[in-house]
């Protein structure tokens, strides 16, 4: 027994009894989009026109009860029991980017502060009526008077009235020698943007687990607020790196975070010893695998210097990850001469 099914905007399949309206897709050359295939992570939600379908056991996260009351269905976990009609339901990467336009708007710095030996949290406020509107996890080009522009990540929600920077200096940069030197409350920074494609995708309902090194942990920030406000549920995993513990920063932050928000959790990981026994010790991607066995249906979201995100990258796909849930805006030419995460 068979049963015809119309994808719209796409073609009819034909699906065999007992089976997945995914795999029937799949296997007939549908460009259907997927995740883990098991119900968790919500990549091929669809929505249920017409027909009879039965669903196999799902994760909440992928799919909440008041959808399903509404028709929504998983296609990976979904058999049909009759001909029937679907729609799907992308998971923003057509139409997530819509409504944003790249500026080139004029800020003041309204607040500037050192937070550790060489990070600095640059606080910008606009001096005009004009929105800079961006997705969590992007990044902008800053020009600081004559200076070439560089890439920073906005580490503020998309709905704060500020925009916030952390800086990094290495020595003999050229924004590097301005930022520590001359800076000051008032001045005028312009910002261009937003850029990048590392940024959150509020209709996933799998796990998340994001890894920062550096100031990689601005974008993260940004990521994890966003979040938040919208109110996503499932388990977040957000673990930091860095060399030692005097690298590290919004330790606070994150702390009062975790406290306010059940499924929010963060691992400090350091290189060197600490004194500081809640901190992990060693890579830290070796801690994530320790820490998780099963990454199916996660996406995973990169910050750092290139060869850290390199690094994760690799171990994340070894262990599960397809390259479509990893999302990165690494830069793969000198660091301080590209990117400032």
């Amino acid at each position: 027994m068979t049963f015809k099914v119309k994808i719209l905007g796409k073609k009819e399949i034909i699906v065999d009894a007992g089976n997945t309206i995914l795999e029937a897709a799949l296997d007939q050359g549908i460009d259907f989009p997927h995740g883990c295939r098991t119900g968790n992570c919500g990549a091929c939600k669809s929505k249920k026109i017409s027909g009879e379908i039965e669903m196999s056991p799902f994760s909440e996260f992928a799919l909440e009860t008041e959808e399903e009351k509404l028709g929504f269905i998983l296609a990976c976990r979904s058999v049909p029991w009759s001909d029937c009609e679907i729609k799907i339901v992308d998971d923003q990467q057509n139409d997530d980017l819509d409504g944003i336009k790249i500026k080139k708007l004029e800020y003041i710095v309204s607040r500037f502060k050192k937070v550790t030996n060489d990070i600095y949290i640059l606080n910008l406020q606009i001096t005009s009526n004009e929105e800079f509107t961006f997705n969590a996890g992007q990044y902008a080009e800053l020009y600081f008077d004559q200076c070439k522009e560089k890439h920073f990540s906005m580490a503020n929600s998309p709905n704060s009235n500020e925009l916030e920077f952390h800086i990094k200096t290495l020595d003999g940069g050229e924004v590097s020698n301005y930022v520590k030197t001359i800076l000051k409350i008032g001045d005028t920074v312009k910002v261009k943007g937003p850029f990048g494609n590392a940024y959150l995708r509020n209709n996933h309902r799998g796990p998340i687990i994001a890894v920062a090194g550096g100031t990689g942990l601005a974008p993260i920030l940004s990521i994890i607020k966003a979040s938040q406000e919208i109110e996503m549920k499932q388990p977040i995993q957000v673990y930091y790196g860095a060399q030692s513990e005097m690298d590290l920063y919004f330790l606070e932050q994150f702390e009062e975070m975790t406290k306010k928000n059940k499924n929010l959790s963060f691992f400090p990981v350091v290189m060197e010893n600490s004194g500081n026994k809640t901190f992990r010790k060693g890579l830290v991607t070796d801690a994530v695998i320790e820490d998780i066995q099963n990454f199916d249906g996660y996406k995973a979201y990169l910050a750092g210097p290139p060869k850290m995100v390199e690094a994760a990258e690799k171990i994340l796909t070894s262990l599960g990850i397809r390259k479509v849930d990893m999302h990165s805006d690494a830069f793969y030419t000198p660091y301080d001469e590209i990117k400032d995460t």
